[in-house]
């Protein structure tokens, strides 16, 4: 938990600093601005120092909040250099594939964070994760991690397309999420697959096994075969 603690406290850190000393102006147009990625004239510190840097209290608190609730077991799983060594790099990517084709500046810990979304859907897709819905009265529920993070990948592609069509969507970075989605969702299944990290009987690897035992299984039963007899049509004496 160090690294994904001290990730959110720098956010924090840097935005009050940041929202104190510019209140009310354009970052752009402050020499904060220099730090944001900037596509038509990209800077190598940049891919880093835009990470850091966040619009507003809504934009800071929900990066925060996913980094908070996915950061945890990513974590333990790579270890804490591990971890800080990926978040850094899914950010960098995440710029990177939004530079390809945006001319916007870009902001925020959303591609690093999609990283670690699209990482922790390959090593933990069955967990369940706590919503909270408020109309009139609160309403707690459970769903599946892998149905929440397919669902915002979803939601991400739904809108970039919309907005290469030439309609006007909300002033976000979808194509850093999606970048960042995939660069970890690709890292996470390449360290399973050479198992670089130990397989657990939860990961989507073993998802997958299981699924094609079961099918397996249900393969032969229909074709006569008997797995608790150890036999064949009518069976063998045993």
């Amino acid at each position: 938990m160090l690294f994904r603690s001290t990730l959110i406290v720098v956010n924090v850190a840097v935005s009050l600093w940041v929202w104190g000393r510019y209140s009310g102006m354009p970052l752009m147009q402050t020499p904060v601005g220099q730090f944001l990625l900037l596509p038509w004239q990209p800077r190598l510190y940049q891919f880093f120092t835009y990470q850091f840097l966040h619009e507003n209290w809504e934009h800071l608190t929900f990066n925060m909040l996913f980094l908070y609730v996915f950061g945890n077991s990513l974590e333990d799983r790579f270890g804490p250099v591990g971890y800080l060594a990926f978040y850094l790099a899914g950010g960098v990517v995440a710029g990177m594939g939004y530079s390809l084709t945006q001319t916007a500046p870009i902001l925020g810990a959303s591609g690093s964070i999609s990283a670690v979304t699209g990482a922790y859907l390959a090593l933990f897709p069955l967990t369940r994760v706590t919503m909270v819905f408020w109309f009139f009265f609160v309403y707690f529920f459970d769903i599946p991690a892998m149905v929440l993070l397919l669902f915002s990948f979803g939601q991400d592609l739904f809108f970039q397309l919309l907005s290469m069509s030439g309609r006007h969507v909300a002033n976000v970075a979808f194509l850093a999420h999606l970048t960042g989605n995939t660069f970890g969702f690709f890292v996470g299944m390449t360290l399973l697959w050479t198992r670089i990290l130990p397989r657990e009987p939860y990961d989507l690897l073993a998802m997958g096994d299981r699924w094609r035992r079961r099918h397996q299984l249900k393969s032969a039963t229909r074709h006569g075969h008997s797995p608790w007899m150890g036999s064949i049509g009518s069976g063998a004496s045993i």
